[in-house]
């Protein structure tokens, strides 16, 4: 039958423990510092997603600004011909997305 480790064995095999754990997190965290600028440029990323999400109209609406500078051709079509535009993109845009969502079950 095994020998049951004394109070004093079980305490200093604890304390052995703990600066052990202790090393390892000061590793990792020196490890993990060099990534902090990388880590935090992705957040912000994934912060922005997830506003466009919430509020799509901001995306329409920043997609049709930058359409509206870069493509000066389509104001001749006028406004009604920029708003068709967009609204056909949203419509394509809506049928794509249910395609996708039956496809992925």
């Amino acid at each position: 039958m095994k020998k049951r480790p004394s109070l004093q064995e079980v305490l200093r095999r604890r304390e052995q423990l703990l600066e052990r754990a202790r090393t390892q997190r000061e590793r990792i965290g020196e490890s993990v510092a060099g990534l902090q600028g990388v880590v935090s440029c992705i957040d912000r990323g994934l912060e922005a997603v997830a506003y466009l999400r919430a509020h799509p109209l901001a995306l329409a609406g920043a997609g049709m600004a930058v359409l509206v500078v870069l493509r000066r051709p389509l104001l001749r079509g006028g406004l009604l011909g920029i708003v068709r535009r967009g609204f056909m993109a949203w419509r394509t845009m809506l049928a794509v997305r249910s395609v996708a969502l039956k496809l992925a079950r």
